[in-house]
């Protein structure tokens, strides 16, 4: 990151000194600085955590970044993982967490690699089997023998739905929220990119002009707006933007569907797992119209929808989205 930006200042310099501060004469040094990034290495997360209960575990070659937050009494009543959507991060179960645990629960969220501050490798496999796989590793390898409630949002939805049909036995309950439900999974599929993605090259050069152009505080904000379905505080802005900022971020999801393989077969109808399913009423990302059919798939499913809410109602409907999950939690 130091690196490019010493060239992108050097460039801006010789553009002002000689009076090409043109338009198109900036536009055309932030592309070449882009080339020249292409040539730079994508570094690692950073080593020490942006939290003070940051830890980070690396599993099968990648580093995850994951927080863990103790329960507040003696008798612990069960362990709870978090696992955010797509473009989010840890910030986005932090209320969430913070009120679990004051109840005597042990709550871990994590960081879904490339996102948040967990690794960026651009070749890593990001299907939803193969990250499913990630994250019981990962429970097995920091919380040997403990089952758990986990709970996903969106993209982590369905990295939930794959944990708990891969391995039902370390799963209490799990809970759904705006979940990207899948149907079946088939092993040994990959995705399928763009043309213009497979070009050797091209994806770490968008990835760049990606980091420097399109990842703005505006355009983060609105896109914030849209998913809460009402304007978004700075500090939930900037909590967004910035892991997504970090080198190697837009390149690392460039590349998800070119290095994408499915590593199990799976199909909904075999889910087992008492569950719960809540969708914001104004949801217009992953909207429950959208989702029904593959819910009503998952015998013994409780659905719920909040009114007024939209795509991320653990944040924005704080409380009616912890009444309905407490509730399903005490009945179990």
């Amino acid at each position: 990151m130091i690196q490019g930006i010493v060239v992108l200042s050097f460039f801006r310099i010789v553009v002002m000194k000689k009076n090409f501060a043109s338009r198109m004469s900036r536009g055309l040094f932030k592309a070449v600085c882009c080339l020249v990034l292409f040539f730079l290495p994508v570094p690692e997360a950073a080593a020490s955590g942006p939290y003070p209960n940051s830890h980070f575990a690396t599993v099968d070659n990648l580093k995850l970044h994951y927080r863990v937050w103790e329960p507040g009494a003696e008798t612990v009543k069960g362990n709870v993982l978090l696992v955010h959507g797509f473009s989010g991060s840890t910030f986005s179960w932090e209320e969430v967490a913070d009120s679990l645990s004051r109840l005597g629960y042990r709550v871990v969220a994590a960081d879904v690699p490339p996102f948040g501050y967990s690794d960026r490798k651009p070749r890593q496999n990001q299907s939803v089997t193969a990250r499913a796989t990630l994250f019981n590793a990962f429970l097995e390898d920091r919380f040997p023998g403990k089952q758990w409630h986990i709970a996903g949002h969106s993209m982590g939805g369905g990295i939930v739905q794959a944990m708990a049909l891969m391995e039902p036995e370390r799963f209490v309950s799990v809970c759904f929220v705006a979940p990207t439900l899948f149907q079946k999974t088939e092993q040994g599929r990959r995705g399928a990119p763009p043309l213009w993605l497979r070009i050797p090259g091209l994806t770490t050069f968008a990835g760049h002009l990606a980091e420097s152009w399109f990842l703005t505080e505006n355009r983060i904000r609105t896109s914030l707006a849209s998913a809460y379905g009402e304007p978004p505080s700075r500090e939930q802005v900037q909590a967004y933007l910035e892991p997504l900022t970090v080198p190697g971020t837009a390149r690392a999801i460039l590349n998800s569907a070119r290095f994408s393989k499915e590593l199990a077969s799976l199909d909904v109808e075999n889910f087992s797992v008492p569950a719960l399913a809540v969708w914001g009423e104004n949801d217009t990302w992953v909207s429950l119209a959208s989702r029904r059919e593959i819910a009503e798939s998952i015998a013994g499913l409780q659905l719920e929808v909040i009114e007024d809410a939209g795509h991320n109602p653990m944040e924005t409907h704080f409380d009616p989205f912890m009444t309905l999950w407490l509730t399903f939690l005490n009945n179990l």
